[in-house]
């Protein structure tokens, strides 16, 4: 032991074997002494067991504290030279102590000495600067300025502050600055001390002149709100700041001074604004939701654990605290209302801010409370530099939350029936608000009470019920998506769980048990069942009554098992069935199906209890035995795992509903869960056990499918019951299947109707459990045919050119396959059974019209198709042989059967070369009988006696009405519609022209001779827009003609409602034409007016029809349907040659024929029109080429019968006279029937206008009509010296006019035509007046408007109308051509005869008079108003998108003016209007508006230009001469885009 004290070593194996020696001598004398005590024991005073232990338990206690001492040695002993280097640098620190000591002790005394050897300050800079610059910077310029200059110059500051810098360093080194302060620097001779959340304070030496005394330059205060620090008050920081100075000049520690006088300052603010906050929060937002009081004495309330007397806050918010330095304050939430009025309000939970006797701030809450964070205890502080207590506040109450929810956790966890597996009841804090949370605080009026912390407790599935706790009242919120639970069954919970009536365990029970019901209400209604809550009920001894409006249900007692239940109702008409649903104790589902009779009573008056209101039969239906198969087992419990099928998913994937899916997918094989791999195949299980198994969560899909598999055992019967009930009603026979080891679902019905016995076996399928739906099967080899035609069979019976034809979206449900026909039903309706009965007869109608229609009408099939049904078809088709005979060959070549469906058949009509008619004959849904469509549209007017052919199964009347109508129909609709042009379009198209002569590109033998004015009116036609290039326009306006059908052979073509013309249908290709003979009544009753002339009339064109028919078409006619098309040559020649008529005044458009030579048939004198519009050549009622007959012709029998009938016997019948016409000329005829029909109702308006005209215009003795005879028909009368003659010539009125005073000098001979005097007519004007009538007035399409104003026009003086006939003229000569060929692109200008209702822009406005003339002669002022029409140049026109039906209309504008003649004769303008919607072309206001007034400007001019009279031109044609050029010019200007730039110039 020569070492010192604490340096002697010992090795660690000695001391390991001293300690086991010690421990090993201690035992051996314990059991010595134990044993010497057994032996004296003997003969004296034996030792106790307890001793005997007490001393073997201080045994081992030493042993252990030794062995525990060895181990801590033995672990030191592991670090011994970690241990010597810290010796060696400990001692190495105490040498450096001593010598640090020393050296402060050695700089103690130096220090004093110092203070005696110090030298004085001397002013070594200024001297240095005397010396250097020979002055001094600071020397005053005055002597009161003597003194010491305050300011350093700029080169002086930076090292002045550097040393100033230092001195404050050292200064900070020499003093004690408090630990709490956390921040000190220096910055430019400034320190700066601040402590984080409470104060900052700027620093520097120099207090009153003295170097080492702090100086305070600047003080914050960090403590403050969310607005901002606290702001003191200037004076009120200088002389806090005064008093801190002087307070360190003279205290040893003066940072500890500082630090302890701000920091109390810092808190009297913090508690100052807590106690503000409080009081704002309790009387804003926070109202009667919190409550303060404040605590008098912080210390002492530290000191004795809180017991401190209580001082309430003033109703200014400040704090009475007269013997209090710093109060503290306790904040009261979740108030409980039960106990807000009485002393006892400690109940509910607080906080307490408060300052300690460390002068901190803490916060501590009333009860223990977790963190929701952390789930450790909460730690509840504020912040000193933002001070929130609504955010202290809020802090405390999610704590507190958070806890609370904790324990009803634990509760629920121990409730088997809840909590089954983990996941079922889960405290989860929402990272977003609760939407719907949110609406329900905000319906209690607090914005900011949503919580994000909830309790989720297991309904069903992944769906859950919510629990919160609001953060205002404390009260518990419930809630659930809306599909989950009801809104009413959430706030009833919610309610008894706030009041405390039930416990958290029992609310979830009874909600867990709402939810799975409300879940079977919403399957159900997503099933189509009818959910009925049942609120009312009445307990009697063995029922309780439950009733809802006027429902009233008796269950028993013994079937309910509580008051939560769900009951779902199938209602129908006879009987009503309900299902009842509800939970046991184990919460497993129990169903019973109720069968409800009703009595015929009144329910309104009937009391809930009467047992005569209904009676109730009940039926469990035992979950436990429906069974379900294993591999469906399984894919439900991997789905559940998972959570990844919808509701919609599962149920397409149920097996009782989607049998067609599981047979005819491919079958595919998985891997099975453990517990159901060790099942035997085949083995099944039941929904019973899948919903008693409590290891696995049950999903929405299952009780989905539980019920589901419930509803199937209740629909099959109801649906059974429905169906019977409802053929025992109709007298329907059925029979069902029994007796079989499978239950069958099937019905066997017989139906009076079916065809020809074959339908016997009529089977009515109730379809699969599950669901309503039910079909019915016909097996018949009819539809196997049809599927067999579906495929693209040939040998089905039905041809190769014949298809299926589609089946209307009502008939859906119907469809054929191999074996028949299936109509498939998805509900049984009131009327299912007689709407059953609707389809199978309207099913059986078609069946029966296709076999008829296959029978009349050869179907072409395959050759051993045809061989193997020869003796089938020679024994069905014996007894009408003789008619098959005659009709077969017509049937075959002209019918042709499209397609065929279940419910419609389409088949084609078409004879020779005439157009392909179809025909669609469907029986639809809902209506008795069929239908049949025609394309073409309107074809017939309408189609009842077709169908009234196929209702009476008359299918060969039907196809024979079809073949003798067909053709006249066809012909009237091409009269009717536009017809083609080959004549001057195709020629001019596509021919050559040499010499002026015109040859056909596809005729060699025919010319065609044409004057200017032929091509001219064609190319005025196309340029006018109003047809295409092959059509002319139709001259029928839409309300001319309008056709009708008497009888199924008789038509009756109406002609304005004034004349009518029966054409009736025969065979042997003729018609018969006759006017409408009227009844007893007269016309005006019905039938038509007289029309003259009408069997002379149409036998001539019924010759003239013939004479153009081709002989090789005639005859080709016999031998066949199809023409030759070597044959379309004609056998002679005939040119068109274009003459004057004598008889028309001139009147220009009368062709006359030519015949070649040895044709029969005298040339016929018509319209230009006509002659130069043949028909297109269809045989079976449309007229041949233009071509004359050759004198070989072999004409048939019948039509040779009629042309020699044609001219016999020639005069009129009265107007009523008719006539056979062959179906070869009918078109023609017709055509040329209209036009006359026209021509006649035209002429019927003239008496009545010149009645109403000449009588109010004239003067008796001026104007009249002279005399009228109605069978020529023809017409006279007078206006001033003047007779005019009207007549009807074949389709076209012809006028003459005579002179009456030049008349009487002409009777006696022809005297040479002399200069017309100023009151006369020349008769060049005569015959401008009956050329005008020809062309615009008696034209096509009639107006009456027209010929009221040309008769206006006569009654105007000779001078007038001489003016009119000078613009009639030169309007006729902007028409003439210019050329070779008239342009139509040119404008031109036209007087307007036609009335239309308009309305002209500007101050005009056309007075209404009853008169239809557009030109209105004003008498007594001399005046005439009249209109002229512009058609504006097609190649000046601008470019425009024209919508609507006027698009291909040109543009025009129309000109109204008023003529003022006498004396002062002038035009005025009255309006202007234009075409396409008000402006022609003009789409800008503005330029309208512009061209407006340049026309009236126009006008205007013209009526002073003095040359007027000495041009020959009338003033009426300067005016329309100088409109027409303003137009133009305008139509350049807008063309160019300078008429708006000039307007904006201008």
């Amino acid at each position: 032991m020569a070492g010192e004290l604490g340096q002697q070593t010992v090795e660690l194996g000695t001391v390991v074997r001293q300690a086991a020696e010690e421990s090993y001598l201690a035992l051996r004398d314990l059991v010595e002494k134990s044993r010497a005590a057994d032996t004296e024991g003997e003969g004296g005073q034996q030792r106790s067991d307890t001793e005997k232990k007490i001393e073997l338990l201080k045994f081992i206690d030493r042993t252990r504290q030794r062995m525990l001492r060895l181990h801590v040695l033995a672990k030191w002993c592991q670090q011994v030279p970690l241990v010597l280097y810290c010796q060696q640098l400990a001692s190495t620190l105490s040498s450096h102590e001593t010598c640090f000591t020393q050296t402060g002790d050695s700089l103690f005394f130096m220090h004093e000495g110092l203070q005696q050897a110090r030298a004085p300050i001397f002013d070594v800079p200024s001297a240095i600067e005397v010396i250097h610059t020979g002055s001094y910077r600071r020397v005053p310029k005055c002597v009161e300025e003597i003194g010491t200059q305050n300011t350093l110059f700029q080169d002086e500051r930076k090292p002045t502050l550097k040393k100033l810098s230092t001195l404050v360093r050292a200064k900070l080194l020499e003093t004690m600055v408090p630990k709490e302060i956390s921040e000190v620097s220096v910055t430019d001779g400034i320190a700066n001390v601040q402590v984080d959340g409470e104060f900052k304070v700027l620093l520097t030496l120099g207090y009153r002149g003295h170097f080492s005394l702090w100086r305070i330059l600047h003080m914050e205060l960090l403590v403050g709100e969310k607005t901002g620090p606290i702001k003191l008050e200037e004076t009120r920081r200088y002389v806090l700041g005064d008093d801190i100075e002087r307070r360190m000049a003279v205290a040893d520690n003066p940072f500890t001074v500082l630090y302890s006088i701000l920091h109390e300052l810092c808190i009297s603010f913090v508690m100052d604004t807590v106690i503000r906050q409080t009081n704002v929060l309790r009387q804003g937002r926070w109202k009667e939701a919190i409550k303060s009081e404040l605590i008098s004495d912080s210390h002492t309330s530290a000191g004795q654990g809180g017991n401190n007397a209580l001082v309430q806050l003033g109703q200014d918010g400040e704090l009475d605290s007269s013997g209090f330095r710093i109060p503290g304050l306790k904040v009261n939430y979740w108030l409980d209302e039960r106990n807000s009025g009485s002393a006892e309000s400690n109940s509910s939970p607080f906080i307490k801010v408060e300052a300690l006797q460390d002068m901190q701030i803490k916060c501590q809450h009333s009860s223990f409370v977790l963190d929701p964070l952390t789930d450790k205890e909460a730690d509840l502080s504020l912040d000193l530099s933002c001070i929130d207590v609504e955010a202290l506040i809020f802090k405390a109450i999610a704590c507190n939350r958070h806890t609370r929810l904790l324990e009803i956790q634990r509760e629920l966890k121990k409730n088997i029936q809840i909590s089954r597996s983990p996941t079922d009841v889960v405290l989860k804090r929402e990272e977003v608000h609760m939407n719907i949370m949110q609406k329900r605080m905000d319906r209690r009026d607090f914005e900011n009470c949503c919580t994000n912390e909830v309790l989720q407790v297991r309904a069903y599935g992944q769906s859950y019920i919510h629990l919160g706790i609001n953060i205002r009242s404390g009260g518990f919120l419930l809630q659930s998506p809306k599909n989950i639970l009801p809104p009413s069954a959430i706030l009833e919970s919610e309610e008894a769980l706030n009041k405390g009536s039930i416990t958290p365990p029992e609310v979830f029970v009874s909600l867990k048990t709402r939810s799975i019901l409300h879940l079977f209400a919403a399957t159900g209604r997503f099933l189509g069942l009818k959910v009925i809550n049942l609120v009312k009920w009445l307990s009697l001894s063995s029922v309780v009554v439950y009733s809802q409006y006027q429902i009233t249900l008796k269950i028993p007692k013994s079937i309910l098992y509580g008051s939560d239940f769900m009951v779902m109702g199938i209602p129908w008409r006879a009987n009503a069935y309900y299902l009842l649903m509800q939970l046991d104790n184990s919460l497993m589902p129990v169903f019973y199906l109720l069968e409800v009779h009703a009595d015929g009573e009144d329910r309104s008056n009937a009391d809930a209890t009467s047992d005569a209101k209904e009676a109730v039969r009940f039926n469990r239906i035992d979950i436990g035995q429906m069974q379900i198969g294993l591999e469906y087992l399984s894919t439900l419990r991997s789905e559940v795992a998972f959570g990844k099928r919808p509701l919609s998913e599962f149920l397409l994937n149920i097996p009782s509903l989607q049998p067609a899916i599981i047979s005819g997918g491919p079958s595919k094989r998985r891997k099975l869960p453990e517990d159901a791999s060790s099942m035997q195949p085949g083995t099944t299980l039941t929904y019973g056990t899948i919903l008693a198994e409590g290891n696995w969560c049950i999903t929405e899909n299952i009780y989905a499918s539980v019920l589901l598999q419930v509803i199937k055992h209740c629909l099959l019967g109801i649906k059974y019951a429905q169906l019977t009930t409802q053929m025992n009603s109709l007298n329907i026979p059925y029979v069902e299947e029994v007796g079989l080891a499978t239950p069958s679902s099937n019905l066997w019905l017989r139906l009076p109707f079916a065809p020809d016995g074959s339908w016997k076996h009529i089977c009515l399928r109730l379809g699969k459990a599950g669901s309503m739906s039910w079909d019915v099967r016909i097996n018949d080899p009819y539809y196997g045919a049809l599927w067999k035609l579906h495929g693209g069979s040939t040998t089905a019976g039905w041809g190769s050119r014949v298809h299926i034809a589609n089946t209307s979206e009502m008939d859906s449900h119907i469809y054929f396959d191999d074996d028949g026909v299936i109509l498939t039903y998805n509900s049984v309706e009131v009327d299912s059974i007689q709407r059953l009965v609707s389809e199978l007869q309207r099913l059986s109608n078609a069946r029966v019209f296709a076999c008829g229609m296959r029978r009349l009408v050869h179907v072409k099939v395959d050759e051993k198709l045809g061989q193997n049904q020869l003796a089938t078809k020679m024994k069905l088709h014996s007894a009408k042989k003789c008619f098959r005979d005659r009709l077969s060959d017509q049937m075959t070549k002209t019918f042709r059967i499209d397609a065929v469906g279940l419910m419609n058949l389409w088949f084609s009509y078409g004879a020779n070369a005439m157009p392909v008619v179809h025909f669609v004959v469907e029986w639809e849904a809902g209506k008795v009988g069929c239908t049949v469509r025609v394309s073409p549209d309107h074809l017939w007017p309408h189609t009842k006696f077709l169908e009234d052919f196929v209702n009476c199964n008359e299918v060969a009347s039907l196809l024979d009405c079809i073949r003798l109508t067909s053709g006249p129909l066809l012909a009237l609709g091409g009269a009717i519609r536009p017809a083609k042009m080959p004549a001057v379009p195709a020629v001019c198209s596509s021919a050559q022209k040499q010499n002026g002569v015109l040859l056909a590109s596809g005729s060699s033998s025919t010319t065609v001779h044409t004057n200017s004015h032929d091509a001219q009116t064609s190319s005025m036609l196309s340029a006018a827009g109003r047809t295409v290039p092959g059509l002319v326009p139709s001259s029928l306006m839409p309300f001319d003609v309008s056709v009708v059908l008497r009888g199924p052979y008789w038509i009756r073509i109406i002609y304005r409602n004034k004349f009518s013309v029966d054409m009736r249908c025969f065979a042997g290709d003729q018609v018969w034409l006759q006017p409408a003979t009227p009844p007893k009544g007269g016309p005006s009753i019905g039938g038509s007016l007289p029309c003259p002339q009408f069997r002379p009339f149409i036998m001539e064109h019924v010759a003239q029809g013939l004479n153009t028919l081709e002989p090789s078409f005639l005859n080709a006619r016999h031998t066949g349907p199809h023409l030759n098309a070597s044959a379309n040559t004609l056998s002679g020649s005939q040119q068109v040659v274009t003459t004057p008529n004598p008889l028309s005044g001139g009147a220009p458009g009368v062709v006359k024929l030519t015949p070649s030579v040895g044709s029969p048939v005298a040339p016929s004198v018509s319209r230009a029109g006509n002659a130069m519009l043949p028909s297109s050549g269809f045989p079976s009622g449309t007229a041949g080429a233009s071509a004359h007959l050759s004198s070989g012709t072999n004409l048939p029998v019948h039509m040779k019968g009629e042309l020699n009938t044609a001219f016999i016997g020639l005069g009129d019948d009265g107007g009523y006279g008719g006539g056979w016409v062959p179906h070869a000329a009918l078109k023609k005829v017709l055509r040329s029937i209209l036009k006359y029909l026209g021509v006649l109702w035209l002429f019927a308006q003239f008496p009545d206008l010149l009645k109403d005209i000449l009588g109010s215009v004239l003067k008796d003795n001026e104007g009249a009509l002279l005399n009228l005879d109605q069978e020529q028909p023809a017409l006279r009368f007078f206006v001033g010296g003047y007779v005019f003659a009207v007549s009807v010539h074949r389709v076209q009125l012809l006028l003459q006019v005579l002179n009456v005073k030049r008349f009487h000098h002409q009777q006696q001979q022809q005297q040479a035509p002399q200069s017309s005097t100023q009151e006369e007519l020349t008769p060049s004007e005569i015959h401008e007046i009956c050329d005008y009538f020809s062309r615009c007035v008696a034209c096509e399409p009639y107006d009456a408007s027209r010929i009221a104003s040309f008769i206006m026009l006569l009654t105007l003086p000779i001078p007038v109308i001489q003016e009119f006939l000078k613009l009639i003229a030169w309007n006729k000569s902007l028409s003439q051509p210019h050329g070779d060929i008239a342009t139509a692109e040119r404008a031109r200008a036209e007087l307007c005869l036609e009335k239309h209702s308009r309305s002209f822009s500007g101050d005009y406005t056309e007075t209404s008079l009853p008169s239809k003339s557009n030109i209105q002669h004003d008498r007594a002022n001399n005046s005439v108003d009249f209109t002229v029409t512009f058609m504006l140049d097609h190649n000046l026109t601008p470019h425009m998108s024209s919508s609507g039906g006027a698009g291909w209309l040109p543009y025009c504008v129309s000109l109204r003016l008023r003529y003022t003649f006498g004396d002062n004769s002038h035009v005025a303008y009255l309006a202007m209007d234009g075409s396409h919607g008000g402006r022609a072309c003009w789409s800008q206001h503005e330029d309208w508006e512009k061209c407006k007034q340049s026309v009236v400007k126009a006008v205007k001019a013209v009526n002073g230009s003095p040359a007027t009279g000495e041009t020959g031109q009338g003033r009426l044609q300067m005016v329309a001469q100088m409109t027409q050029k303003q137009l133009q010019l305008s139509l350049l200007h807008l063309r160019d885009g300078s008429l708006s730039a000039g307007s904006t110039r201008s």
